[in-house]
């Protein structure tokens, strides 16, 4: 997976966290509501959700290693911006206090800078 890829995946994966967390809380309080049938398979389904979580997290580290190997912090920051908070182009640059264009430059040198980091590991 090349690392645009991977940011594009962490993204959804985020996503999928955020809905996952909403599920298991749903759970949580089903659970409480139930004393007697039925809470053995919201005990499972809980079981299910949490392994489905820990996966979920795990490739959110992955990604955020990626973003953390990048040297420039502005790189970084535009990165976490638009793949993990799922920012727009213009968020970013007003966040920044750069043009959304320059934004996009940035975003561009710092997928770069990952293909060639990721290259470097291969050899």
């Amino acid at each position: 997976m090349d690392p645009k890829e991977t940011l594009v995946a962490a993204r959804r994966t985020k996503l999928r966290l955020e809905a996952l967390m909403e599920r298991r809380s749903w759970h949580e309080q089903m659970q409480q509501c139930h004393s007697g049938g039925g809470s053995e398979s919201l005990s499972r389904l809980q079981q299910a959700l949490d392994r489905q979580i820990d996966e979920a997290v795990r490739q959110e580290q992955a990604a955020m290693r990626q973003i953390e190997a990048l040297a420039d912090p502005r790189q970084r920051e535009v990165l976490c911006y638009r793949y993990l908070n799922g920012w727009k182009w213009k968020e970013i640059a007003v966040r920044m206090g750069y043009s959304p264009d320059w934004v996009k430059h940035m975003h561009a040198d710092a997928i770069r800078t990952m293909e060639m980091l990721k290259d470097d590991e291969i050899r």
